[in-house]
């Protein structure tokens, strides 16, 4: 089992579970819900800011 976090609202991802990845410049992330995975579609690099912090 792998954990990754997801990078918009923080939450622990099972990528050996999930079906909800997202590849951006040759990275994958992984989301715990469908509305995650669209915003982050829709804005990467609003979620990649370093000054972005994942609210839960």
């Amino acid at each position: 089992m792998a954990i990754e976090q997801d990078p918009v609202c923080g939450m622990a991802v099972d990528t050996s579970t999930s079906e909800l990845s997202f590849e951006y410049e040759g990275t994958t992330y992984w989301f715990c819900g469908k509305g995650c995975l669209l915003e982050f579609r829709d804005e990467p690099e609003r979620f990649l800011a370093s000054d972005y912090t994942p609210a839960m």
